[in-house]
């Protein structure tokens, strides 16, 4: 009778692992997205653009821009985090730092004149993400903060 138990109790354990596994809906490795709209900063799959909170400039002959777009998604932020360590240096990136926190996650990029800020913060039933490139002179060599992030971090 007790091995019957033993062997019962890790069925069920053995069920419950494959079942949990199986309705996982992060994936360990995110994909760039193909429709990414900044060439150099892939986003992840999974993820959307929220027109109505973005915007871009591009200053025509100079190569200079401004971006700041913001994104929903359901990708986990540590699985959104290690998306963007691994695939913004293959795009001339150099990491900076990385602070995480109970605001988020937060990366910094340098390329040439430019600096890429990625913050990546949990919602109720998204996860947020905000790229904002700015040319690195034009702020003392600082990134700035995303203009968007002023929703409270629970919200969606």
């Amino acid at each position: 009778m007790a091995i019957n138990r033993k062997c019962i109790s890790g069925l069920i354990g053995l069920l419950v692992g494959v079942t949990l596994a199986g309705c996982s809906s992060n994936p360990a490795v995110l994909l760039p997205n193909p429709r990414s709209p900044i060439a150099d900063v892939p986003v992840p799959d999974g993820f959307h653009i929220v027109l109505s909170k973005s915007e871009s400039t591009v200053v025509p002959g100079s190569g200079l821009r401004i971006v700041n777009e913001y994104y929903k998604g359901s990708p986990a932020r540590l699985t959104t985090a290690r998306f963007f360590l691994h695939n913004l240096p293959n795009n001339g990136w150099k990491l900076r730092e990385e602070t995480q926190g109970s605001g988020g996650i937060t990366e910094f990029f340098k390329k040439g004149d430019e600096n890429c800020t990625i913050t990546i913060r949990h919602g109720w039933f998204h996860t947020h993400l905000y790229i904002v490139i700015t040319p690195n002179h034009a702020h003392g060599g600082k990134s700035i903060a995303p203009a968007s992030t002023t929703a409270p971090a629970g919200s969606s």
